[in-house]
């Protein structure tokens, strides 16, 4: 499930269902099928000089919430704080919004 690198998820084959959702234009989330809790990706700046072939989906680096509570779907608000290690991108899912930490 992917598209060409600098694709976003909301474009990719096989998530038309998934209700994906911008949130800036590196962050986006949607409901995958028999998931309670929202899948996240982001653009990661660390891999801008990585070969997509060297790659799983491009620059988009994905991300389950899992361990996160879900504090309202609607608008979305998520706890506690999300983190990418690969590129330290970090931030906050509250009232639907992206805040950078």
């Amino acid at each position: 499930m992917s598209g060409p690198p600098d694709v976003p998820p909301s474009d990719w084959p096989g998530l038309e269902t998934g209700d994906v959702v911008r949130l800036t234009d590196d962050v986006y989330y949607g409901w995958l099928e028999h998931e309670v809790t929202p899948v996240f990706w982001h653009r990661c700046a660390a891999l801008a000089d990585v070969p997509a072939e060297h790659t799983v989906h491009g620059r988009w680096v994905a991300a389950g919430t899992s361990g996160h509570t879900l504090v309202a779907r609607e608008p979305l608000h998520l706890e506690p704080s999300l983190l990418w290690k690969c590129c330290g991108l970090h931030g906050w899912v509250r009232d639907g919004q992206w805040t950078s930490a």
